[in-house]
């Protein structure tokens, strides 16, 4: 699950997917309003899942997007 999502944030980021656990999305990976959404679309696509609108908004590091989508794909 780690490395999946992992590469689906990478490809969409168009960064390399070696980045710390404790990455920011918008401060070191460059994730905008427009490419959170579509993160969070692929991860709902890819893993089947429905993701909280409040849950998603407030992760600020890839282990918050990891934490999240382990919790309701739980």
């Amino acid at each position: 699950m780690e490395q999946t999502l992992r590469e689906l944030i990478a490809r969409i980021a168009e960064v390399p997917a070696n980045f710390s656990e404790g990455a920011s999305l918008r401060d070191e990976l460059n994730v905008d309003s427009f490419r959170a959404a579509e993160i969070a679309f692929e991860i709902e696509r890819v893993f089947r899942i429905k993701l909280p609108d409040d849950g998603y908004v407030q992760a600020q590091t890839f282990n918050d997007v990891l934490r999240l989508l382990t919790s309701v794909a739980a």
